[in-house]
């Protein structure tokens, strides 16, 4: 009940900051996109040589972690890449995403639950945890709350910060509109876009899960990692094509941004700094690191 009513209080302040996220990146315009640059890899010492999970920005120097097999949830300095903060979660914790400056939530792969982070400074505690309809896949902060993708149906909902289920996505009789939805993105203006590795497709759903439009194209292969850069820009991890594709969701148009000559190969997840201009882009390759390309 104190976290409950703790979310109820901070939530107008929580949506204005998200808005405010998302109009500053409606600034940044497409041909930016084309430009990116590759810098220094943030190499992140995972001990193990387990590869990074997931990947958010927190900051303009800090940034948060998964990482396979490991246990934690990892700050780690966007600079060196070294580890000023950890928690341990048990079983192996998968997505990461950022609720506000001050609040992350992560998932597990085999568990039905969602775990609170809190963030004060260079120290990493947890908050609640919530139980949830499945095994979450995909995970995003939306203007209601989160939403979150299943491995089965019903595949998606839309979640209050405490739990309660605002939006169930209805199956489509006779169709199998999702196969296997990984990762999710939300926008201001309510859409939701989600990676469904199963048909190789993008879906575009409004804020109650209705499917508006549905994405395709050859070099979308697999597709992984999805971000909301602003309001006609998503990108998209093409996983067994090694690409990033700039997604124009008003017309449908595809575009290659990043490839193999880059050094894309099995991209997984990726993430955006606004401020810093810089994408992090994380390949399965099991070297702990995250490639980062900085916009011209």
């Amino acid at each position: 009940m104190k976290y409950d009513v703790l979310f109820k209080h901070n939530y107008l302040i929580t949506s204005i900051h998200l808005l405010m996220i998302i109009s500053c990146c409606d600034m940044f315009m497409v041909s930016d996109l084309s430009q990116l640059q590759r810098q220094q890899d943030l190499k992140v010492d995972t001990g193990d040589g387990w590869s990074i999970w997931d990947i958010s920005v927190v900051s303009d120097t800090r940034v948060l972690v998964t990482v396979r097999g490991e246990g934690k949830v990892r700050l780690v300095d966007s600079q060196t890449g070294g580890t000023v903060a950890h928690i341990t979660l048990q079983p192996d914790p998968r997505r990461v995403c950022m609720c506000d400056n001050n609040t992350a939530v992560v998932t597990w792969w085999w568990k039905k639950k969602v775990q609170f982070i809190n963030i004060n400074g260079d120290s990493l505690t947890l908050g609640q945890s919530l139980s949830v309809n499945g095994y979450v896949r995909g995970i995003a902060r939306s203007e209601e709350g989160l939403v979150v993708s299943y491995t089965s149906s019903p595949w998606l909902e839309v979640l209050a910060l405490n739990g309660r289920v605002l939006h169930r996505f209805k199956p489509v009789a006779g169709r199998d509109v999702f196969k296997w939805p990984l990762f999710i993105a939300a926008s201001a203006d309510g859409m939701i876009y989600v990676s469904d590795w199963g048909t190789s497709t993008i879906k575009q759903l409004d804020s109650i899960l209705r499917v508006t439009k549905t994405f395709s194209d050859p070099m979308l292969q697999e597709p992984h990692g999805i971000i909301h850069v602003s309001a006609d820009q998503v990108l998209v991890c093409s996983y067994d094509n090694h690409r990033i594709l700039l997604l124009c969701p008003s017309t449908g148009v595809i575009t290659s941004i990043l490839d193999k000559k880059d050094g894309i190969v099995e991209p997984w997840a990726l993430t955006f700094s606004q401020s810093q201009r810089k994408l992090y882009v994380v390949p399965n390759d099991r070297s702990g690191r995250s490639q980062v390309f900085q916009q011209q």
